[in-house]
């Protein structure tokens, strides 16, 4: 490939939500973009803050309404969409959009293709189960056939999906953050006082999808354990999902409505973030959450269960603590203890946000995902 000849790249995702998977390829989208070596692109499935996102960065959008068209449908305004722009990577994110860009290529609509798996998923039953179960196998037939490369967001990911794919065409490159994004707009007391948190309160918190395996009953187990020693010690629960509502009534049943506050899904998780005292992950598996290295950006104090790519982010008792999943007395001996010890609670923080300059600013990702598309360019 020439040197003076740009890389077309064009992303193709379902953009249903803002979560994880849609602010980590934005933030990765929206740093590419200032790339001289490439012209950036992106097909979006569902219209939404990400589309917002992307069109304020100043990225060409297309959407094609998910919900409007079938499969077969999205696959031939994709086609239509990308004829005769000479994309040469399509780059994917989850299944569907795995499947798709194969078929892409398997048209010849785009040179090559690249996929970024964000995580392991989430558990499913009954008819969601065999739906997925059905898009894992195509997934990874396609996979193996259509896609140069895979691309994880950790080490642990890549291990595990090594089992059915050849380690040699799979790379990781770590989640990230642009410093830039972390902007704190409002003071930690305005949001305490519209959250009703009184000034001398104690607050732990934690972001993300209201989902299983996020682990929102332990953290629950946690506050009811930690209320009792600790009783200016308040409990923040910020996002949405499938199963808030039973969450909600669990905390009403440990006659915890008064020390917890579910916020619903919030635009200024930044500011969330900043009245935190203590930021808490307590899921059962986890890729590289955003959530968590905002939060260690902004010097938040972390106590975090020791599984998937989070072991890769902290090292335990410098840059956070790390304790076993499902155990909520653990979870509450760590906030407990950092609450007593303030010289620990600050050095926690600043060991964090140093821990994230070092290896997980968005510049250090993009050059990373830039040499992985040039490899890509190389293939013969």
């Amino acid at each position: 490939m020439g040197t003076d000849k740009k890389i077309n790249v064009c992303h193709l995702i379902s953009g249903d939500l803002w979560a994880g998977a849609e602010v980590q390829m934005f933030t990765l989208v929206a740093a590419l973009n200032k790339a001289p070596e490439l012209n950036v692109s992106a097909i979006v499935l569902n219209e939404g803050k990400l589309v917002s996102e992307l069109r304020n960065a100043g990225i060409e959008v297309a959407v094609i309404d998910e919900s409007q068209y079938g499969f077969l449908q999205i696959l031939r305004r994709a086609k239509k969409i990308l004829g005769g722009k000479n994309i040469d990577i399509l780059h994917t994110h989850r299944y569907k959009e795995n499947i798709l860009g194969a078929l892409l290529r398997k048209n010849a609509v785009v040179s090559h293709l690249l996929q970024t798996v964000h995580g392991t998923g989430e558990p499913f039953k009954g008819i969601k189960l065999l739906k997925a179960l059905l898009y894992s196998l195509l997934d990874r037939r396609y996979s193996r056939k259509y896609h140069d490369k895979i691309h994880t967001v950790s080490l642990d990911i890549k291990n595990e999906i090594g089992a059915w794919i050849s380690p040699d065409k799979i790379a990781a490159i770590h989640n990230a953050v642009d410093p830039a994004n972390i902007v704190v707009s409002k003071t930690a007391s305005e949001i305490r006082y519209k959250l009703g948190i009184k000034g001398n309160e104690f607050i732990i918190g934690s972001a993300g999808r209201m989902v299983p395996i996020k682990g929102y009953d332990i953290f629950l187990d946690m506050a009811k354990i930690i209320s009792a020693d600790l009783p200016h010690a308040r409990f923040l629960l910020v996002g949405d999902g499938p199963i808030k509502m039973k969450l909600e009534n669990k905390a009403r049943e440990m006659n915890l409505e008064n020390k917890v506050i579910f916020s619903g899904f919030r635009d200024d998780i930044i500011d969330i973030i900043n009245c935190f005292d203590i930021f808490v992950i307590s899921s059962h598996n986890e890729g590289i959450p955003m959530v968590l290295l905002e939060a260690m950006a902004m010097k938040k104090p972390i106590v975090a269960t020791a599984v998937g790519g989070i072991n890769e982010i902290i090292e335990n008792d410098v840059s956070g603590l790390l304790v076993a999943p499902g155990d909520a007395r653990s979870l509450a001996d760590s906030c407990i203890k950092i609450f007593n010890d303030l010289d620990q609670r600050e050095k926690l923080g600043i060991e964090a946000k140093n821990r994230i300059e070092v290896e997980f600013t968005v510049d250090i990702q993009k050059n990373r995902m830039l040499k992985l598309y040039q490899e890509i360019m190389n293939r013969r």
